[in-house]
């Protein structure tokens, strides 16, 4: 049986559903019942719960071979940090406790840094805590920027034809879908031919700029898209008028200024796997229907 965190999600969502596909016995937890209704219906066992929880987890993880792991987003939170090491140490503990023989944890590009990337910080811990459990089989995922990151300016998309961020128009970027993230995990969920501790580094076919990204999301929507980047302090005062917590908001801003720096990248030597789609199939597929 195969245990699946964050199961309502983008990745979570679609590696249940390629494992379900497959003929997998699985376990999907999510806090919200109406959100697996789906994956239920296809012959998932459902726990529903909080990932902070740790009876919830114990419960979700007893039996398991095998589970896939993440920090949800928690953007409510007043110390991001000390969330990403409260689930990190309920889900690690879960494993041990459960004897859990191998997990693939949703990590990110830059997480072998130990300082300087912000959230990613929280995620380079996470690995480092999994690395101290004997005998467990980790695979480390280490995913490139989401093309859904995209949705957070869909107001202005829509309103003013604009798509901002704080990185350089021409700057490559490894975008990759996270269906494509979901799917890889839950093939390699599937096969567990990964032993010890295995790192990937999961990319899109390409790196596309910030203004390759606004000409297939033109193309998509049959509309003109500009870009624009945000002054890192525009965008820590816009965080902060949106109702989010100062100490929060800092951590984010400092991995925009990693990424300026080059910390978000793949490992030196280590493996670098590239999705299939590409930004312009993404847009059509994805976007074009939530715009």
């Amino acid at each position: 049986m195969i245990c699946i965190f964050g199961a309502s999600g983008n990745t979570g969502g679609a590696a249940a559903a390629y494992l379900l596909k497959n003929g997998k016995k699985i376990r999907v937890v999510a806090r919200h019942r109406e959100k697996l209704e789906a994956l239920a219906k296809a012959g998932a066992e459902c726990i529903i719960g909080d990932v902070e929880d740790k009876g919830v987890v114990r419960e979700a993880l007893a039996g398991a071979e095998a589970a896939y792991l993440l920090v949800p987003p928690n953007m409510a939170t007043d110390d991001f940090r000390a969330y990403q090491d409260r689930v990190a140490e309920t889900l690690a503990s879960g494993v041990e406790a459960a004897g859990v023989r191998y997990v693939a944890l949703l990590s990110s590009l830059g997480a072998q840094h130990a300082q300087g990337t912000g959230p990613i910080v929280g995620l380079h811990r996470f690995e480092e805590r999994l690395k101290r459990i004997h005998g467990l089989n980790a695979l480390f995922i280490r995913a490139g920027m989401f093309m859904e990151n995209v949705f957070m300016s869909m107001a202005t998309i829509k309103t003013q034809g604009l798509y901002g961020s704080p990185l350089p128009a021409d700057t490559p970027i490894p975008f990759i879908g996270a269906s494509d993230i979901g799917n890889y995990a839950g093939d390699r969920l599937d096969r567990l031919d990964f032993t010890g501790t295995t790192v990937v580094h999961l990319v899109g076919p390409k790196a596309v700029t910030c203004n390759d990204v606004v000409a297939a999301l033109g193309q998509a929507v049959g509309k003109s898209i500009r870009y624009a980047q945000v002054p890192l302090d525009q965008l820590e005062k816009g965080m902060v008028q949106a109702g989010l917590n100062p100490a929060v908001v800092s951590v984010f801003m400092e991995m925009y200024r990693g990424a300026g720096q080059g910390l978000l990248a793949p490992e030196s030597g280590g493996v670098v796997v590239q999705a299939p789609t590409a930004i312009d199939t993404w847009a059509k597929r994805v976007f074009a229907p939530a715009y």
